[in-house]
């Protein structure tokens, strides 16, 4: 993991000019399976914990924001190898080598045909779409909303990913159009009984893309934090003597973000744990500890953007250069935190079900 580490943080100046993962990047993160970390053996996968996938994915979003979003989504997509009829899976998952991404909102439209679907949409935040040879776009169908997952041949990518953080990720849009897809490539994961047996599928899924991007939030937050420790033993501010360290603001708000950070990691990883003993031990996890387990999401997206902030603030103008890993940083956690999957509004759904004001947990 070191040499990764150190690869991924040379690549990343480059990767955020050109808007996408360098070639050598991109082949590090196949070759070492990183982009199948919890997908079934069976299929080149390392079926690795969740509690564990998290941690990796927050040191490689330490290294590199756009990197650690890579294979968090990728990796994501490629559980669906858990889901898929094993026709289905043996098609898309046979070349352990091959990238899966796209994405589980059911924007699009499908109409049941002989032994599939036809379906078209168009869908936003297609991260790593441009690496991948086969790619996920959501519709909503008579049978139900279905993971419909296309030929790369059959999608039409629209390079319109210019953001203003996680610039390196590829989150283009892209569309289909009248695209038949069989029976055995279309599932929803939330609702439909999974292929292969196991403790991904007993989790619940959008709460594992909710650990995710949380997880990308929470190691950008600790690179933020690197970088302004590392600057303030290096700087001494205009108009002072003495460097940015050895002052008490300074040293105090540090001080305030790692406890932030530190205490929102500590709550993911608790709630994390709880929701994967219980299914690893076969059990569909509950309403209430899925919910805590969202609220923990959304307050780790929300606290490393302000970790970020603080970080940036602290560094003065030294931060606001091309240069400076702290303005990455800031850009980088705030797109993260966009994500509606982390969305502000999880903590208004989870306050409700708390008081009984509704029984509505779709979210969760």
């Amino acid at each position: 993991m070191t040499d990764l580490i150190a690869l991924i943080r040379a690549e990343a100046p480059e990767a955020e000019a050109r808007r996408a993962l360098t070639e050598p990047v991109v082949a590090a993160i196949v070759d070492g399976g990183l982009h199948r970390l919890v997908s079934p053996k069976r299929y080149g996968g390392a079926e690795m914990g969740l509690p564990e996938w998290s941690r990796t994915i927050q040191e490689l979003s330490r290294a590199d924001g756009s990197t650690g979003w890579t294979v968090m989504t990728t990796c994501i997509s490629a559980a669906l190898a858990w889901y898929l009829r094993a026709e289905g899976a043996d098609e898309v998952f046979a070349d352990p080598r091959a990238v899966i991404a796209g994405t589980a909102a059911p924007v699009g439209r499908g109409e049941v045909a002989p032994d599939g679907y036809v379906i078209s949409g168009r869908w936003g935040w297609g991260s790593a779409t441009p690496h991948s040879q086969w790619i996920i776009g959501s519709a909503l169908t008579p049978d139900g909303p279905r993971m419909a997952v296309y030929r790369r041949s059959e999608v039409e990518i629209h390079d319109t990913w210019d953001a203003a953080g996680l610039c390196a990720t590829g989150s283009h849009e892209f569309s289909v159009s009248d695209v038949f897809v069989p029976g055995h490539r279309a599932v929803w994961p939330a609702t439909d009984a999974p292929g292969i047996d196991g403790p991904i599928p007993a989790f619940p899924y959008f709460g594992f893309l909710a650990v995710g991007v949380a997880s990308v939030g929470l190691g950008i937050a600790r690179r933020a934090v690197d970088e302004i420790e590392a600057l303030a033993l290096a700087k001494t501010p205009q108009h002072t003597t003495t460097r940015l360290a050895e002052q008490t603001g300074a040293q105090i708000d540090v001080a305030l973000a790692e406890a932030r950070l530190s205490s929102a990691r500590a709550f993911l990883r608790e709630e994390l744990e709880r929701c994967w003993e219980l299914a690893v031990s076969g059990q569909q996890v509950p309403a209430e500890p899925r919910g805590r387990l969202r609220l923990a999401c959304s307050h780790a997206a929300a606290e490393a953007t302000e970790v970020t902030r603080t970080a940036f603030a602290l560094g003065g103008g030294s931060a606001v250069f091309a240069s400076s890993g702290l303005q990455r940083c800031l850009r980088d956690a705030a797109v993260a935190a966009q994500h509606t999957i982390v969305s502000r509004r999880l903590f208004e759904t989870y306050a409700k079900v708390r008081f009984g004001f509704g029984p509505d947990t779709a979210r969760f």
